[in-house]
């Protein structure tokens, strides 16, 4: 083969988990794209490697990248990764260094929903706009999403200095000359979106057996005593809505106090860091006791159903009962059943809890800040 007939080999370089899966997907379709939006044929390879950070907390892309290319003989390496990385306090989705060939997409700012379109979009773009410039044809790269996320953008190099421009996970690189990030309240609300689905959140509720045997407990109870049939048929539907939020608020609370899940630094420089952290903790964990309590819910519906008579209900409440008294007879059950399970919670494990609430980067993340702080004390 001619060194003008060999095909552009792209290599991807994955994290383990949804990266990889991602990247897999990327390489059966990308060839095919980048054949039609640039010229020339094209390969994709992937390599399913942890994508470290150095030792001052950084992501040293360049670095990873160059090595890849030299290992495996590559035209050009991105990155993908499930690191949250920031450029001051705006969330950032790509970074390229065109000299180097090498390119990095970062998963959490693509938000929580469609992140393999808006993943293959910027890598495209990536690719012909800036890794290969002199090979994109008019017009390549119009993806629906650049209008809602902003473009891929050439950062001045007068900036590259800036204390502020790397703050945040991933840290910055002096070669970095490209840059997609995402400005305003609604490029941070995509990341907090897209930290919680790293999160993966309803691996919570299996971690959770104490408090969900304590919880089916307390739910029976209202299943088998007729002042809970009672109660709930007089109570309004704001009034069973006011103790289901106030169950669910309890139980999360609950969880994320006694397990340790909050975060609290003494540095003012991780400030939006931090508060970004504890933001997607507390969702995550009330999307894992909502799951556990939808679940509950629908276990103490059938159960109802099923043991309590409707002629026998009806006698209870004095009137003819109907499947509104059933939901409102689960729904307090239900509820009750949660307040049960925030007490049940003691006794789950605490590492279980904190490796469902977390990913393996937040999980990361927080151990070096620890043995930071632990280390800054110690002076």
């Amino acid at each position: 083969m001619t060194e003008s007939s060999r095909p552009t080999v792209l290599g991807l370089v994955a994290d383990p988990g949804l990266p990889t899966e991602l990247a897999h997907r990327l390489a059966r379709e990308l060839p095919e794209l980048l054949d039609r939006d640039a010229d020339g044929s094209w390969e994709v390879r992937v390599t399913d490697h942890r994508i470290a950070l150095d030792r001052h907390g950084a992501l040293p892309m360049i670095e990873i990248g160059e090595r890849a290319r030299e290992q495996d003989d590559l035209d050009a390496v991105v990155l993908i990764t499930d690191l949250p990385r920031r450029a001051g306090s705006d969330p950032v989705v790509a970074d390229g260094a065109t000299g180097a060939r090498v390119g990095l997409v970062s998963l959490p700012a693509l938000g929580a929903f469609d992140q393999y379109r808006r993943c293959r979009d910027t890598v495209v773009r990536l690719v012909t706009r800036h890794l290969f410039p002199s090979r994109e044809r008019a017009g390549v790269g119009q993806d629906s999403d650049a209008g809602r996320a902003g473009s891929l953008t050439r950062l001045d190099p007068a900036d590259s200095d800036s204390p502020d421009d790397g703050a945040g996970s991933a840290g910055v690189e002096d070669d970095v000359d490209v840059r997609l990030s995402l400005t305003g309240l609604r490029g941070r609300v995509r990341l907090l979106a897209g930290l919680v689905r790293a999160n993966r959140p309803w691996r919570l509720v299996p971690s959770l057996s104490p408090a969900i045997a304590a919880a089916a407990a307390g739910a029976a109870f209202g299943i088998f005593y007729s002042n809970i049939w009672e109660l709930a048929s007089a109570l309004s539907v704001g009034r069973q809505a006011t103790i289901m939020l106030v169950a669910l608020t309890g139980m999360t609370t609950w969880l994320i106090l006694d397990n340790g899940l909050w975060e609290s630094r003494r540095s003012r420089s991780l400030r939006e860091e931090m508060l970004l952290s504890n933001l997607s903790t507390v969702l995550t964990v009330a999307f894992g006791v909502l799951t556990m309590y939808v679940l509950l819910f629908g276990i103490t519906l059938t159960a109802a159903v099923l043991v309590i008579p409707p002629d026998y209900l009806g006698t209870n409440i004095m009137r003819e009962a109907g499947i509104g008294d059933y939901l409102m007879i689960a729904v307090l059950s239900a509820s009750m059943g949660t307040i049960a399970g925030a007490l049940g919670s003691g006794f789950a494990d605490e590492g279980a809890v904190r490796q469902a609430a977390y990913s393996r980067r937040e999980q990361e993340r927080r151990a070096r800040l620890d043995r930071e702080d632990e280390s800054g004390s110690g002076r």
